[in-house]
């Protein structure tokens, strides 16, 4: 009896994480396959030349906000807007959105008005005329930020009730409003329709999630807790941190690129995104898979077993990174050539993009890797090493990209490759570590 009753939940709760998780991939491969249509787009229209540099350098910002706000926020606000959900404890959504509403308009502001010298951190090797068009772009995509952050935390909000159509397709709906946007009215305006075209569709997804959540926020009206800073961000702090120090890699890889003159840059974008779709696909669905799997071990107090999980989890990631890194090394012009090479897209673009792409794609190997163990690490409770090795990986980025005289459009991604690689091992080296102090114990 007691058997029975005790499973049922389980699987219930199972079937409800996998029925979930199918949404939010389903969502994420759609807006995926939409971002390669938006710059598909792009490349038509821009191709490589110095306007595609100068908006490659105006998204810097809202790539990075929304990289780091869908990870951190989801996980480090999720779980409590969930405890206020299912237990009443905790603080609400109009709590946090209060807290945090008043230094994300500072933020903002600060973008809009430094944009001239942060562009000039973000690509140095920018003429004077690139780098006045992308501080305008750059002030209009600013406008997004404040949006991107709601959606985010509505997004947390939604996932605790359940809800997961809505805010899955959140990169869709901003993907569609650009292209439509863009295709409107790029011919008269040129990279600002593209611009506007993403501040409407982040604003667009905020309604449509608020809209989603209007009966939550109807039970939670009332609360009068007050919070303090640390409070709101003891829980999404470490993985903040981590995401960060993570995303300013190609921050720093980027800016490294636009010293090779014009069209680098770009350049480097598109391949950006070409390892962003196989490195989504990998490593978002299984380390959602691996969350539930830690968790049962977690609770049959079988570390052993979760490290074995660990493991077998990252060779099967680094595999099939490796299979598609070698996959585009042989065939790189082709696939650029396939995905891009049409309107503004000639074949001297061509030849940079695949050059780039053969440079900086086996940072995927690495990437992908750290990313699997980081997340599983955080989900056992284990927080420094990921930070630690996202820190020293990005040193490593920054210092070759800095010091080493590397010429070769080619290698501009080798400071990439390295820094993932060094974060890497500092994770694997950590869960061998700890593997061997667990199976001493349960020998003693």
């Amino acid at each position: 009896m007691s058997a029975t009753a005790a499973a049922s939940p389980g699987r219930i709760s199972e079937w409800k994480v996998v029925k979930g998780g199918l949404v939010v991939a389903v969502g994420m491969m759609t807006g995926q396959a939409l971002g390669f249509v938006r710059h598909a787009f792009i490349a038509w229209l821009l191709g490589t030349g110095p306007r595609a540099d100068a908006i490659s350098v105006a998204f810097v910002p809202v790539d990075l906000l929304w990289a780091v706000l869908s990870t951190a926020v989801v996980f480090g606000f999720g779980p409590m807007l969930a405890a206020r959900t299912q237990h009443r404890v905790g603080p609400c959504f109009g709590e946090l959105a209060g807290l945090l509403f008043r230094p994300l308009l500072v933020f903002t502001t600060a973008l809009i008005l430094l944009a001239g010298p942060l562009v000039k951190i973000l690509a140095p090797g920018l003429s004077r005329e690139t780098a006045e068009t992308a501080a305008l772009l750059f002030r209009m995509t600013s406008l997004a930020i404040p949006a991107l952050a709601g959606s985010a935390l509505f997004t947390a909000l939604l996932y605790s009730e359940r809800r997961f159509t809505v805010p899955a397709l959140h990169q869709s709906v901003v993907n569609i409003a650009t292209i439509v946007v863009a295709a409107l009215f790029a011919g008269r305006y040129g990279p600002f329709a593209f611009a506007a075209g993403f501040v409407a569709g982040a604003w667009l997804q905020l309604g449509a999630v608020w809209w989603n959540a209007r009966d939550v926020l109807r039970r939670q009206r009332g609360s009068k807790d007050r919070l303090g800073w640390w409070f709101v961000l003891r829980e999404p702090l470490p993985v903040l941190l981590y995401s960060v120090l993570v995303g300013l890699n190609a921050v720093v890889t980027r800016a490294f690129a636009s010293t090779f003159g014009v069209g680098a840059t770009s350049g480097f974008e598109y391949s950006l995104r070409l390892l962003g779709v196989p490195l989504a696909l990998l490593v978002v669905p299984l380390s959602s898979s691996m969350l539930s799997e830690i968790a049962r071990f977690r609770s049959l107090h079988d570390p052993g077993a979760a490290l074995r999980a660990i493991r077998k989890a990252a060779l099967v990631t680094g595999g099939l990174a490796a299979a598609l890194t070698a996959v585009m090394a042989g065939f790189a012009p082709w696939i650029v050539s396939l995905l891009f090479e049409r309107g503004s897209f000639g074949s001297i673009s061509t030849a940079t993009v695949s050059d780039i792409l053969r440079g900086f794609f086996p940072s995927l190997i690495a990437w992908s890797v750290l990313d699997i163990l980081s997340r599983s690490l955080f989900s056992l409770g284990r927080t420094r090493v990921p930070i630690l090795a996202a820190g020293a990986g990005l040193l490593v980025n920054a210092t070759i990209c800095a010091e080493a005289p590397i010429r070769s459009i080619g290698g501009i991604g080798f400071g990439s490759i390295a820094g993932f690689l060094v974060g890497a091992l500092i994770v694997a080296v950590h869960l061998w570590r700890i593997g061997g102090v667990g199976a001493a114990d349960q020998a003693a």
